[in-house]
């Protein structure tokens, strides 16, 4: 039987094109009577943004301590990456940020805000669907270090396959 779960577990090329939101909803309703799995997707919007410092030493930990293999909690890191838009690169060094929540699209356009520094919901608005940005993100969990690449589509963000 093909189940969402396999999808999770395939490699990002192999991610058939589809809405993130609609991923991360079916992934959490997987996952929700088994405790033994875990994911980084979710429809909650809880987390924070941490410092650059925090994510190398969380980084550290987690492949010294790990392999590079862990259960997703409520502890662990995502690294968000967000590249250059149409030529417009990010105001951030590097476009990258660790995030303690969930991914989903609300993280993803939270993202473009802060790569480019927009604090307007109507300037960011705006920007997504001139721009169409991408964002990728990079996690760690029980199958070891995975990532998603997600693009604004104009009305929503869809999983790049």
């Amino acid at each position: 039987m093909f189940s969402v779960w396999n999808l999770y577990i395939m490699k990002q090329s192999e991610f058939k094109l589809q809405r993130l939101d609609d991923f991360a909803a079916a992934m959490e309703k997987e996952i929700k009577d088994n405790p033994f799995l875990r994911s980084p997707f979710g429809m909650s919007r809880d987390g924070q943004c941490i410092s650059t410092w925090e994510m190398s030493f969380r980084r550290l930990g987690l492949f010294r301590g790990t392999g590079g293999c862990n259960i997703f909690g409520k502890e662990e890191m995502i690294i968000i990456t967000v590249p250059p838009a149409s030529g417009i690169h990010p105001l951030v060094d590097d476009g990258q940020f660790g995030w303690t929540g969930k991914i989903n699209e609300f993280v993803a356009e939270m993202a473009v805000g802060w790569a480019f520094e927009i604090i307007w919901d109507k300037e960011l608005k705006e920007f997504l669907e001139k721009n169409k940005p991408g964002v990728t993100f990079t996690y760690s969990d029980s199958n070891g270090p995975g990532s998603i690449t997600v693009k604004y589509s104009g009305s929503c963000w869809l999983i790049n396959g």
